[in-house]
């Protein structure tokens, strides 16, 4: 990695502890709070998921914005809309495809510690498998839009570095 991608570790660092502490909070907080024990791969996985999408999508929107940079002969629009981004080049399909890998990653992770542990998937925590897929999904939109974004504004000397 060149030194061009450090804010991209640091920002994902710092979205991953928020999201992080904000997800330990909502589905562990008998254990925060209570006498059941810290799950732990709950723990981790509430961490290095956000840290994972948003690194990932922050890639993909600087990689797409300097690609239509690099091949536009006219000057990129720089004021589009927000929604009209997020919607728009590439970005809800490479997040879909984010998603549904990390996604798939995690479900698998919960469902074979589950089975492992009880045997059966009576116990399988619903919730946090409907959060494996829908919040890399939204945060991968909002994290490749940004970068996107942040990345058509740059100025021209730094895209020149890339």
């Amino acid at each position: 990695m060149t030194r061009n991608y450090a804010g991209v570790f640091r920002r994902s660092a710092i979205v991953a502890v928020v999201i992080g502490t904000v997800l330990t909070l909502i589905n562990q907080p008998e254990a925060l709070f209570g006498n059941h024990p810290l799950e732990y791969l709950s723990l981790t996985l509430s961490f290095a998921t956000p840290f994972i999408v948003v690194a990932i999508s922050q890639f993909l929107g600087i990689r797409k914005a300097l690609s239509e940079i690099k091949t536009s002969d006219r000057l990129i629009a720089t004021t589009e809309k927000v929604m009209t981004t997020a919607l728009g080049h590439g970005i809800p399909l490479r997040a879909l495809i984010v998603s549904l890998t990390i996604g798939s990653i995690n479900a698998g992770i919960v469902i074979s510690i589950t089975l492992a542990e009880n045997g059966t998937l009576v116990n399988l925590p619903l919730a946090v498998m409907i959060q494996a897929y829908i919040l890399p999904a939204l945060f991968g939109i909002l994290s490749q839009t940004i970068s996107y974004r942040r990345t058509l504004h740059a100025p021209r000397v730094l895209i020149k570095e890339f």
